[in-house]
């Protein structure tokens, strides 16, 4: 039972996630701005994640653990953090990034001061597995800052990218117009559009969000596999040819998300014409032809994959990247 309402709530899903998990707890629990609360959602991992968990919530009332009977699938999860959260404020936190202290502190004040935004994204820091920062960028979200609908979906559709807009600062009460995160893969890359459809962002220009990357990380260790992929975001073997189409459903959920968020009919007119150019553009176009092929048959995919390297080896990077990838790197 909540006893307290805290104006933010911050969302961990978590699986096996020993590795890191007390470290993001650390960086919550260090915070500058303290009205908080953690929510985390445990999808009944078999390693020392429930321990760690358990023994921080014990420690500060602030953290609430909860712990499914059963693996639901990453998408499940994400969505119980938000079920489960009570602030006006909400934001995912996967178990291997990292808060600066000033995170909330900066955040709420910028959507605060600025009632228009919906949600508030720092500067994003690249760290390693001992946590050393490799690179400082926002990934050009200064367009999603404009108050025009168009120029925000046109920053926010185009990829690959890196979608750290899923990791922001975001008023709940717009989050929960949402989809949220779906049961496949790069649904990330369909929520932060549909964001973008709600409302604008604000920047907060400090590197304030430390995000990991390392060799077990999602992206590195599965998202490479489409069919582990969609295992991991719905714990099930079970998939539907366009299930293993992520660039399909991509573009089939942003034309939901127009019709469902944009009433303005020109306006909506408009962004039917941004998307058809998006698709026509090279990476998507190459990637709506391969993917239904490689669904059929993986040995196809796995050969375009030898080919790909082969290039790389040879440094050709305009044939290599136009090979048979996975898609972004969008997912933790």
């Amino acid at each position: 039972m909540v006893n307290h309402r805290y104006r933010v709530s911050i969302g961990l899903p978590v699986y096996n996630g020993e590795n890191y998990i007390a470290q993001a707890i650390d960086s919550v629990l260090a915070q500058t701005y303290t009205d908080f609360e953690l929510v985390i959602c445990d999808n009944g991992s078999t390693d020392r994640t429930e321990e760690i968990c358990r023994r921080q919530a014990e420690a500060d009332p602030r953290i609430r653990y909860h712990r499914n009977s059963e693996n639901l699938g990453a998408s499940a999860n994400f969505r119980r953090t938000f079920e489960l959260a009570t602030g006006e404020y909400f934001r995912w936190l996967a178990h291997d990034d990292v808060l600066a202290p000033q995170y909330l502190e900066r955040c709420v004040a910028a959507l605060d001061r600025e009632p228009d935004a919906i949600l508030a994204q720092p500067l994003v820091g690249i760290i390693d597995a001992k946590g050393v920062i490799k690179s400082i960028g926002d990934d050009g979200l200064q367009r999603a800052s404009s108050p025009r609908v168009s120029e925000r979906f046109a920053a926010l559709v185009r990829y690959p990218r890196r979608y750290w807009e899923v990791f922001a600062l975001i008023r709940r009460d717009v989050l929960a117009k949402t989809g949220l995160l779906a049961p496949f893969t790069c649904s990330d890359v369909v929520l932060g559009t549909e964001l973008g459809l709600l409302g604008r962002f604000v920047l907060v220009p400090e590197p304030l969000f430390l995000n990991r990357h390392h060799p077990e990380r999602f992206s590195q260790a599965v998202l490479v596999d489409r069919a582990a992929s969609l295992r991991w975001w719905n714990n099930s073997d079970r998939a539907r040819l366009i299930d293993l189409c992520p660039t399909w459903q991509i573009q089939m959920h942003a034309l939901k998300a127009i019709r469902k968020h944009v009433a303005n009919r020109w306006e909506r007119q408009r962004l039917y014409l941004m998307l058809l150019r998006h698709l026509l553009t090279r990476y998507t176009l190459s990637r709506l032809i391969i993917e239904p092929i490689t669904a059929a048959d993986p040995r196809i995919l796995m050969a375009g994959r030898r080919v790909k390297r082969w290039l790389q080896t040879r440094k050709v990077p305009s044939l290599a990247a136009a090979g048979s990838g996975s898609g972004p790197e969008v997912q933790k």
